[in-house]
């Protein structure tokens, strides 16, 4: 199930179309999905910053430099403490933070802790293979609370170059026992 303040982004049905035509055609499409990706990358990935009162403000696309400076430059404290206040006043809110969209579909969404770490939603795609022979795909979110500011800028990096493996392996790694 999706985590409010996510919004579901339609996953392109000509790629799954071509998955389904055998495993030939599949390598061409993820060689051509792969020079899309860099292509895009070099336009940029939009994002947004979320408030604690659900509010958010959109953000066109942006270079990994871009996201990077948008997440340090936030002024996170002001929106924990706006958080804080609304958690006092037993009013309905979220964690501050700042989400990413690939054009693929994939999301990373940063939540700020007041401790200065943070909790990482990941949604993606996850190709696999029923009974071992059909391609197929389901959504999956993955979720790791307590990771250290510096990992994040390593996953936001990752997400940029679209290195999903090595962003659940830095998740896994920098969270042991923080899973949820």
């Amino acid at each position: 199930e999706r985590s409010a303040g996510h919004a579901r982004v339609p996953r392109d049905v000509a790629r799954a179309a071509h998955r389904a035509d055998g495993d030939a055609e599949h390598a061409r499409c993820e060689d051509r999905r792969a020079e899309t990706r860099t292509l895009i990358a070099s336009k940029g990935i939009p994002y947004w910053i979320q408030r604690a009162d659900y509010s958010a403000t959109d953000y066109d696309a942006a270079e990994v430099a871009e996201g990077l400076r948008a997440f340090e430059t936030h002024d996170w404290r002001t929106e924990l403490e706006l958080y804080g206040e609304l958690e006092r006043d037993g009013s309905d809110c979220c964690p501050p933070g700042i989400g990413f969209v690939d054009p693929d579909g994939d999301i990373l969404h940063v939540c700020l802790e007041v401790d200065g770490r943070a909790t990482v939603h990941y949604d993606f795609t996850a190709p696999g293979k029923l009974f071992g022979l059909i391609p197929w795909s389901r959504w999956r979110v993955e979720t790791w609370k307590g990771v250290p500011r510096s990992d994040v800028l390593d996953l936001i990096r990752f997400f940029f170059d679209g290195q999903r493996d090595w962003m659940l392996q830095k998740l896994g790694t920098s969270t042991a026992g923080d899973r949820r």
